[in-house]
């Protein structure tokens, strides 16, 4: 195939992804695996098509093509990259990889290192995430800013993506139990995050028009980035509930157990999010909010209000307890 053609068949693969028709762009894939089973792109795909859909172990085979991964300056390390092979008594290098929340999704898999027996396990993570990475039970944590790794040598290294695809992850072996924590700043009330940062390749799709979620949630107050990740664990932490677009702040509430729900654009939606759920395997405390066609955000405000309208109804519970304080008082 010459690369016009391939060129093509990856606009069209992309376009069926984006339009939810998954069996159409994975047949197209497995075509060009058939002529080309070492085609990195059709590979890289294959694996984003197979997350999406739920099968994590096929997903992420195909998915250590991708670019991000090819691209690491933990390639020219001169020490070889874990593969899967006995770690007990060994040092790994863990790069991070991509952005703040895909650092913090895929650190819940670190402390598996040091329970397959290794001797140290370092991670290299953005200055952001530096001191919220050392919940993650590694040794030391290192600035992957920029270009070269600058760390000690080790006996081995891995891209924090690849952990999955190592570890033999499964939707079912998947825990979306929180392993994070943090000194909540106040505690109780709704906080919400309308728009992503703008650099973000689909951030035109995934941020809110502004003001729209505050028309129907008048009493949240909006959350913004303030020092690292770690300063922003706490405006999260003790919180009745986060409602976010797709953004690094949504991973931080379902890692630290709160109550979150992330609405989600009809374009190009994350495949970690999967497909027709409204829940996540990745996090527990995480609530879906989709778009029902592109760029209609109204109707998933309207939905995150009338699902906020049914969790504030009185109840049994909500009026013992009300009872129990006025008597108090």
């Amino acid at each position: 195939m010459d690369d016009r053609a391939k060129l093509e068949l990856v606009g069209r693969v992309s376009a069926l992804y984006r339009e939810g028709r998954d069996g159409e762009a994975e047949a197209l894939m497995r075509g060009v695996l058939a002529a080309a089973p070492d085609d990195a792109e059709a590979w890289h795909a294959l694996g984003s098509l197979r997350l999406v859909q739920g099968d994590l172990l096929e997903g992420f085979r195909g998915w250590e093509a991708r670019p991000e991964r090819l691209r690491s300056a933990l390639h020219r390390l001169p020490y070889p990259e874990w593969t899967g092979d006995p770690l007990r008594g060994r040092s790994i290098l863990v790069g991070g990889e991509q952005g703040i929340g895909d650092e913090i999704m895929f650190g819940r898999f670190l402390p598996e290192l040091r329970r397959l027996g290794a001797s140290r396990v370092s991670l290299a993570a953005l200055s952001v995430n530096l001191r919220l990475a050392e919940q993650f039970g590694v040794d030391a944590v290192y600035p992957r800013d920029g270009g070269e790794v600058r760390v000690p040598r080790h006996d081995c290294w891995v891209m924090l993506g690849s952990l999955p695809h190592r570890l033999g992850v499964s939707l079912a072996s998947l825990s979306g139990k929180p392993y994070l924590s943090a000194a909540p700043e106040r505690r109780g009330g709704v906080a919400i995050v309308e728009r992503g940062r703008p650099t973000h390749v689909n951030d035109a799709h995934r941020s809110l028009p502004p003001g729209l979620l505050r028309r129907v949630l008048p009493d949240a107050r909006p959350i913004e980035p303030r020092g690292d990740t770690a300063d922003s664990l706490g405006q999260v932490a003790g919180l009745d509930l986060l409602v976010t677009v797709d953004t690094s702040w949504a991973h931080m509430a379902g890692a630290l157990g709160v109550p979150c729900w992330i609405l989600l654009p009809a374009h190009s939606q994350d495949w970690r999010w999967l497909r027709n759920r409204d829940d996540s395997p990745w996090y527990d405390t995480v609530r879906l909010f989709r778009q029902p066609a592109l760029g209609d955000w109204a109707a998933v405000v309207a939905a995150v209000a009338q699902a906020l309208a049914v969790e504030l109804a009185p109840t049994p519970a909500r009026i013992e307890r009300a009872d129990d304080s006025a008597s108090e008082s």
